[in-house]
């Protein structure tokens, strides 16, 4: 008997001492985010966004249209803590990170600016 309560006891503790560390590594973040350019007009040019987004496709995929152009980019990106990076792939030639502020909100590190989600 004292050997069933002694092995019950240290599955108790062994579950109670497993690594329930929820980082953001494991965070799921999917959907689109959005940052309104500050002061833009695009004069009714299509080609002038003021909305940027971006969009994440599944667990390594993004689609971003930033800096105010017409072009959409697929890249890959990388969550690590509460960063997400994105890798600089063809005309997507600049640094983009974020830190992720929570499941609605993340904020761009190069400038600060806060993007939400739709």
């Amino acid at each position: 008997m004292k050997n069933r309560i002694l092995i019950l006891m240290l599955i108790g503790f062994m579950v109670s001492c497993s690594n329930n560390n929820d980082t953001n590594e494991s965070f799921e973040i999917n959907g689109r985010f959005t940052h309104l350019i500050n002061d833009c007009d695009n004069g009714g040019d299509s080609e002038i966004n003021c909305i940027e987004f971006i969009e994440f496709i599944n667990d390594s995929t993004v689609d971003v249209l930033i800096g105010g152009g017409d072009i959409v980019f697929r890249t890959n990106y990388q969550i690590n803590d509460d960063k997400i990076i994105f890798e600089q792939t063809g005309g997507l030639n600049f640094d983009i990170s974020f830190n992720i502020q929570n499941e609605t909100t993340i904020n761009r590190i190069e400038d600060n600016e806060v993007w939400e989600k739709e």
